[in-house]
């Protein structure tokens, strides 16, 4: 199985994919230099990891942890047994979650997303959808070990991420629908420090770096227009077919030429020339024949529109061909191009 096959439960969570991505755009971004000798200079990076507890002491894979009830009964040698903080590191709690009416933009837009299709294949459609905009909350908290790295870290933050900072994450489940969504924050201005003065046995005396950020982002709410099951009954005659398709194409094929269909619904009737149905008046309620067959159909019937709908095509304009034209008088549009459209195979 390919891994864009993979699925899981965390997949369609957008407020989840917001910050990870924020988490993953703090990791890549902040470090910070540390002299360890005369000739040995290292690059510091600052982790930043999700406080599933509420508390700076929490577990995470990985950090080191080892014991003889681990598996295999194999404590790692290399290590005592216990749990080991890891200092620097940076740790993210969510706040507070908002929706941002003021940004709030009209809902029939065209958007594209990705989706597997049923034979397992990532493919590309489009439908209408809301840009949901929200505003995520978070707190920030750096753990160092000394004042120094206090001081270090703090100039990082301004230095390598003041002011803007923009990421995208994807987001979506492969069944429904995936799509891109951007996201933002700005990093404040002011940072509290917090350092230990008074120590006691059990103080570990870290030392902080305290701030608040909001992102903005957006949930957006995609009309997938997901399939339909539609149940139809047909009668078929000796002459024709009556039944409830409202247009028989795309429904009835292979029929001898000249039998028509007669739509309950809409008393319609269609003729059958070889290769479409094509209407041609009113039923009469004109004799079709012997009764043949009834039938309860189910039908499939999807509304998703592929990405590709809509086709363009870019070349010379015939305007610049003309030898009589000046400089002044041609097209500035590239470099001579012109772009014309082709109708939709659907209707929006």
């Amino acid at each position: 199985m390919a891994t864009y096959n993979l699925k899981f439960n965390k997949d369609d969570s957008v407020i989840r994919h917001v910050i990870v991505g924020l988490l993953a755009d703090l990791n890549s971004k902040l470090s910070f230099k540390r002299q360890l000798s005369n000739d040995n200079r290292v690059i510091v990076d600052v982790p930043f990891f999700y406080s599933v507890s509420g508390d700076e002491n929490f577990l995470k894979d990985a950090f080191l942890f080892s014991n003889a009830n681990g598996v295999g009964c194999d404590p790692d040698g290399e290590f005592a047994d216990g749990n080991y903080d890891k200092v620097p590191r940076g740790i993210v709690n969510l706040t507070s979650f908002a929706v941002d009416p003021a940004k709030l933009v009209n809902k029939r837009n065209l958007g594209n997303y990705n989706r597997i299709n049923e034979q397992g294949f990532m493919e590309g459609f489009v439908a209408e959808f809301q840009m949901i905009p929200i505003n995520v909350g978070v707190d920030i908290e750096i753990l160092v070990s000394s004042q120094l790295d206090l001081f270090k870290v703090t100039e990082a933050l301004v230095k390598k991420m003041y002011k803007a900072n923009f990421y995208h994450v994807d987001a979506g489940h492969i069944e429904d629908g995936t799509y891109r969504i951007s996201s933002q924050y700005m990093m404040p201005d002011d940072y509290t420090q917090e350092r230990p003065i008074e120590y006691g046995f059990d103080d570990k005396g870290n030392h902080k770096v305290t701030f608040s950020l909001e992102i903005n982002s957006f949930i957006p709410d995609f009309n997938f227009e997901t399939p339909m099951m539609n149940k139809f009954k047909v009668e078929y005659f000796a002459l024709g077919v009556v039944g409830d398709y409202g247009d028989p194409n795309n429904h009835l094929s292979g029929m001898p030429v000249g039998h028509v269909y007669c739509d309950n619904s809409t008393n319609a009737k269609w003729e059958y020339n070889g290769n479409s149905w094509v209407q041609i008046g009113v039923c009469d309620n004109s004799d079709m024949g012997e009764l043949l067959e009834t039938r309860e159909e189910v039908v499939n019937i999807t509304k998703r529109r592929k990405q590709s709908n809509r086709m363009f095509t870019i070349g010379n304009s015939q305007i610049n061909l003309e030898d009589k034209l000046t400089d002044q008088e041609r097209t500035m549009l590239g470099d001579n191009y012109n772009v014309t459209g082709r109708d939709l195979p659907f209707e929006e």
